[in-house]
């Protein structure tokens, strides 16, 4: 299996696991949109959906405006994201880090086809950030 990288997994977020270290969206803002936001966000909207939840969250760097079903957790292949990093790139300027940017755009902003086999794979990755390490079950 690819190694997996993760991305828009920020503490303010509600999700079930954060990588180390915790990260704040706060100190991921960039001073203003990219160039092709508009192609980058279509990107990643268009991820492969892995886990798919139904959920509002308040945003939390504007709470006047909540985001729906952003926890569910999104792939192109190589990369994990909540599906609201999108709309937090796009909104807020939350950065895209430029190894990520720059497959998005080497891409021509298409994302690429996964096979069952490598999103079923991927899927048990992304459950760990969706529910915890322990499935979301407690002992």
């Amino acid at each position: 299996m690819t190694v997996v990288k993760t991305v828009g997994m920020f503490v303010e977020l509600s999700q079930g696991f954060h990588p180390a270290p915790p990260q704040s969206i706060r100190d991921h803002i960039a001073l203003g949109p990219l160039p092709d936001v508009d192609k980058v966000v279509a990107y990643l909207d268009a991820g492969h959906p892995l886990i798919d939840m139904m959920d509002i969250e308040n945003d939390p760097l504007d709470p006047t405006h909540q985001v729906m079903n952003g926890s569910s957790v999104l792939t192109n292949g190589q990369w994990l994201w909540r599906q609201d990093f999108g709309y937090y790139v796009r909104r807020h300027n939350v950065v895209v880090p430029e190894q990520l940017l720059s497959l998005i755009r080497g891409r021509g902003y298409v994302v690429p086809e996964c096979s069952v086999e490598e999103l079923t794979e991927l899927a048990a990755e992304a459950e760990k950030f969706a529910f915890g390490l322990d499935g979301g079950v407690s002992p």
